[in-house]
């Protein structure tokens, strides 16, 4: 009778443990995906003010276009 009690308490426990190991698994996953997230954010950030994407690259050529018209008009 005991042993039986003791076996089933044993799996009980066995049952709890794997479910922390999963939660604590989801959880780590949970964190590098929001480091990476993090990371993305971060690389395009440093871009958008330094000025390496198109759009900036592409308004800097406008403008230098517009200030060439404007000093062969004046």
């Amino acid at each position: 009778m005991i042993i039986i009690l003791l076996s089933k308490l044993t799996s009980v426990f066995q049952i709890i443990d794997d479910k922390i190991d999963f939660i604590i698994f989801l959880f780590e996953g949970f964190l590098i995906i929001i480091f990476i997230l993090i990371c993305i954010w971060f690389y395009g950030f440093i871009r958008k003010n330094l000025g390496l994407d198109k759009q900036t690259q592409e308004l800097k050529k406008i403008r230098k276009l517009l200030e060439e018209i404007n000093l062969k008009d004046n």
